[in-house]
């Protein structure tokens, strides 16, 4: 990999976790600054199942401005962090034409990506 994609990688994956940790961090913060404007008495439920539907579930409390939901969203947005680095790499390994790795990527997060979307089977 040459010199400047390499330097551009490292500045993406840079990027990326400061904006990952920043977003977490703010969105679990208005959480816990809700829980105790109300007293804090709230008792947050635990979405749980395929991902689409914690997702529906957090965007609804959200605009309710229940706290758990800021919570959830920041843990969801701690959970999409390492699969968006390697979606990162994946690109970048497009670029340099390592169709190995971008093979092993791909296999990676499609396999992530099927586990959030089947949910949790009650087991």
């Amino acid at each position: 990999m040459s010199e400047r994609l390499e330097a551009q990688r490292r500045l993406v994956t840079t990027w990326l976790l400061r904006l990952s940790i920043g977003l977490a961090a703010f969105s679990i913060l208005v959480g816990l600054t809700l829980f105790l404007a109300r007293g804090a008495v709230y008792f947050p439920t635990t979405p749980s199942g395929r991902i689409d539907a914690i997702l529906a579930y957090a965007w609804r409390e959200a605009m309710a401005w229940r706290p758990s939901a800021f919570l959830d969203v920041g843990i969801l947005v701690i959970l999409f962090t390492p699969l968006a680095r390697l979606l990162s790499g994946v690109v970048a390994n497009v670029r340099v034409r390592d169709w190995l790795y971008v093979g092993i990527g791909a296999m990676v997060i499609a396999l992530v990506l099927v586990g959030l979307f089947m949910g949790q089977s009650g087991v």
